[in-house]
């Protein structure tokens, strides 16, 4: 590798722009992915990808700890959905379980949805939820669980960017595939690729996930079923499930929230005094002002990925990289 080439697909993203808008950008150390450096017009900036030089250092670590960051958001007056931290299963838990009655069990300080249980109705899966994020983290957060989508809201400067959706993996029939078919047709489909790189719209559904297989059954449906024409059918479902095992698509949906939701997002990223921000907000519609009562923040990223932005599944591109740069360097 040279100090010019990057493996790092952020990386590769913001080089691409950086030379289309006649930006210097190249890695600061020859085979270190950690920081670039940019120049223009005189002035020279070091950037940690997604992670801009004008984020202050606490704010990283304020995003890191969920507890910290939730804290922080209720201060603001910001829909956080209720949640406890324990260091392990307790009194405490069971009878956060038994008021809620669904909830999400996650690592407090891991990242990526790694450690992540969706769905949790029961003592029993609750325990074994708690002692999987117990790998990943000393303490756990347990949270009411929020019924709807997922969404990644992109704010940069006070300002949203891009709003991304994600709902869970449905197929619909022509007539002739199985669903097994179909599947791999989704798969083969969820590589997405521009003159810089290839990017993977979500991970490959596993025609073998024993979830896959009982939501099927649960619409009388098996994998070697033929679909017809314009038929839809889901292929997963939020119950007991850890995070990773499940596919979402993604569609970009900028256009769609709503100014109350527009400036929960922005105010959000204040909070923790993030300049470049993912915001993780579930609810059943974004078009819909969110309260706490129909939705919450389940997370706010200091160093969000922008691909998705980019190169969406459904739905038009975002030039999210240039709104980076051009921020970058705005004064």
């Amino acid at each position: 590798m040279t100090q010019q080439t990057s493996q790092n697909l952020q990386n590769k993203l913001i080089m691409s722009k950086a030379k289309e808008m006649q930006i210097d950008c190249k890695l600061l150390l020859a085979g270190c992915e950690d920081f670039l450096e940019l120049t223009y017009r005189g002035k020279t900036i070091i950037i940690n990808k997604t992670r801009s030089h004008k984020l202050p250092l606490l704010s990283g670590f304020l995003a890191k700890n969920k507890e910290a960051s939730n804290l922080l958001l209720e201060r603001a007056g910001l829909p956080v959905p209720a949640y406890i931290v324990v260091p392990q299963m307790c009194d405490e838990a069971e009878h956060f379980l038994h008021t809620y009655r669904n909830v999400t069990v996650k690592p407090l300080d891991a990242s990526c949805s790694i450690g992540v249980t969706l769905g949790i109705k029961s003592v029993e899966q609750l325990t074994h939820a708690v002692q999987l994020a117990k790998q990943h983290s000393d303490k756990i957060m347990i949270q009411k669980y929020v019924d709807g989508n997922d969404y990644r809201v992109l704010v940069i400067a006070g300002k949203v960017v891009a709003v991304i959706g994600y709902e869970l993996a449905t197929v619909e029939g022509d007539g002739q595939s199985t669903i097994e078919q179909l599947i791999y047709q989704h798969n083969e489909a969820r590589f997405l690729r521009n003159e810089v790189c290839e990017i993977e719209s979500f991970p490959a559904i596993n025609v073998q996930s024993s979830a896959l297989h009982a939501k099927l059954r649960a619409q009388g449906k098996s994998i070697e079923d033929v679909l017809d024409q314009g038929e839809r059918v889901d292929l997963f479902s939020i119950d007991n499930i850890p995070a990773g095992e499940i596919s979402e698509m993604n569609r970009n949906q900028t256009n769609d929230i709503c100014t109350a939701n527009i400036t929960i997002a922005v105010e959000a990223a204040q909070a923790l005094n993030i300049d470049v921000a993912g915001i993780d907000i579930r609810c059943k519609d974004i078009t819909a002002p969110i309260t706490i009562e129909n939705g919450g923040i389940l997370e706010v990223n200091a160093l969000p990925d922008m691909s998705t932005h980019l190169l969406p599944f459904q739905g038009s591109s975002i030039d999210v990289y240039k709104a980076y740069l051009e921020y970058l360097f705005e004064d």
